[in-house]
């Protein structure tokens, strides 16, 4: 009798105290798994550049976004314009410092004919007057009284030391596909084409450095704002609001693109001096980014990479630290991006061979002007990346209601023309109510709120079985 009764205070016992402090909580374990959800997908949804916003989900707002970067000489005023034959077809490009006129198209017939630039001569570099470099930021833009810019600053950064090389001429004038030294991953691009492919290749990513930073900041007016201006580092002649022409506002979107059609963007605009560089400057860095207090939040450099889904852990990285993130990536992929490429989608997430380069512009006052050696307004990016193989913008381009078959080659506005003087860019589209974001439908939400309930149900029932099965074996073993 005493045993059985001391087997029950037993039994008791434990079904007061042993099992509510030992058995987790419904709660607890459900956060635990969503924790472990956002540990595998933090930091893997990020994107730049024009057609991706750095949120996809639209929870933030867009007027930290980079969507282009050009680069570009232009002539002194008092030397008219005798750097191009097309002065008919394009007023802006009266103004362009010998622009690269291109003779592939596509189809392709020769995957070359648009690399070769035959290099300026000393009295052709003379007729530069100054380099115009144009930021701009906040894609699809039709109503500017929504502008909130008054939180972000924009920044330009220039290298202007970093050694570059570019093909070998031989006397015929063909170009050296000369590779890099073997045991990298890039050893596979030659010189050519990392010249066909970024304008050049970086000798030393690892060291590149700015030698100047123009730090800009506007309002939500997108005029300068008081003290917007400032010059954070300099080096060899002194920069300054004197001697650097700064323009800003609405502009119409210079990009050749169909889905912008229509649209405007926020731009900010540079017109250096070309004696704020060094007299014999063989190339130059650049890239942009977006900052809200110490945090950066966009990165642009060569127009269109890290607008490509592979590259979305760059936005957040200085460009001295791209290669060797790119390496970490390619032999340590995250779980997420192991899991893609798994899910046969290499298409989106799969690093090329040609991939493991700085995310910059490269620009070379030596050579004709053009994608990728800077950018001009009228480059047709898209098309110029698809003769190369990066296809991803090509093919979207037909696939917006705005666009056209043939496919446009030229921007929307004014048969693809800009305007004569600085900064070039087109006046806005009028202000119109923004468009709507694209959301799911009614029955494609109702069917992820029931997925969610059925999934919470699941785990809690999961979590009483487990809770039951736990208490019965510790009964027994109590009991034994």
């Amino acid at each position: 009798m005493t045993s059985l009764l001391n087997h029950a205070n037993k039994a008791a016992a434990l079904k007061r105290s042993d099992i509510p402090h030992t058995r987790l909580p419904v709660v607890k374990l459900l956060l635990l798994r969503l924790a472990i959800v956002y540990l595998l997908l933090s930091g893997s949804v990020t994107a730049s550049d024009h057609a991706d916003p750095i949120d996809p989900l639209y929870w933030k707002r867009q007027e930290s976004a980079i969507t282009d970067l050009f680069v570009f000489p232009v002539l002194k005023t008092d030397q008219g314009s005798p750097a191009t034959t097309n002065q008919a077809k394009n007023t802006y490009l009266d103004a362009v410092a010998f622009p690269f006129e291109r003779t592939a198209n596509l189809p392709l017939h020769d995957l070359t004919a648009d690399i070769f630039r035959e290099p300026l001569t000393a009295e052709q570099r003379d007729q530069i007057d100054s380099l115009v470099v144009i930021v701009c930021v906040r894609r699809q833009l039709t109503d500017s009284r929504m502008l909130r810019l008054d939180p972000y600053e924009y920044r330009v950064h220039i290298d202007l030391d970093s050694a570059v090389r570019f093909p070998e001429t031989n006397e015929d004038g063909s170009t050296q596909a000369t590779s890099p030294p073997p045991g990298s991953h890039s050893e596979r691009l030659s010189d050519l084409e990392a010249y066909a492919r970024y304008g050049g290749r970086v000798i030393a990513p690892g060291e590149i450095n700015e030698d100047a930073i123009i730090a800009i900041r506007l309002n939500d007016q997108a005029n300068l704002a008081e003290d917007g201006l400032q010059f954070r580092k300099t080096v060899g002649a002194t920069w300054d609001s004197k001697s650097i022409t700064v323009s800003t506002g609405v502009f119409e979107d210079p990009f050749i693109f169909p889905q912008f059609f229509g649209t405007n963007i926020v731009a900010i605009a540079l017109k250096i001096p070309m004696e704020c560089f060094p007299s014999k400057q063989d190339a130059l860095l650049v890239w942009a980014t977006s900052h809200k207090g110490k945090k950066q939040i966009d990165h642009v450099g060569r127009s269109a990479r890290t607008q490509n889904p592979r590259f979305n852990f760059l936005n957040k990285l200085h460009p001295s630290r791209h290669k060797a993130a790119i390496e970490h990536q390619h032999d340590n992929p995250s779980a997420v991006r192991d899991i893609l490429l798994r899910a046969n989608l290499s298409s989106l997430f799969a690093f090329r061979y040609w991939d493991f380069e700085p995310d910059v512009m490269i620009y070379s006052p030596d050579h004709p002007v053009g994608f990728p050696n800077g950018r001009l307004l009228t480059d047709d990016v898209a098309a110029i990346l698809a003769q190369q193989g990066d296809t991803l913008l090509y093919e979207l381009s037909f696939q917006d209601n705005q666009g056209s078959w043939p496919r446009q080659q030229s921007n929307d506005t004014n048969q693809g023309q800009f305007g004569f003087t600085f900064p070039y860019l087109n006046p806005p589209f009028p202000d119109r109510a923004q468009p709507k974001l694209r959301r799911l439908s009614g029955r494609t939400i109702a069917v992820l709120i029931s997925i969610g309930i059925i999934l919470v149900a699941l785990l809690a029932f999961e979590n009483w079985v487990v809770v039951k099965l736990y208490k019965r074996w510790r009964q027994k073993k109590n009991y034994l």
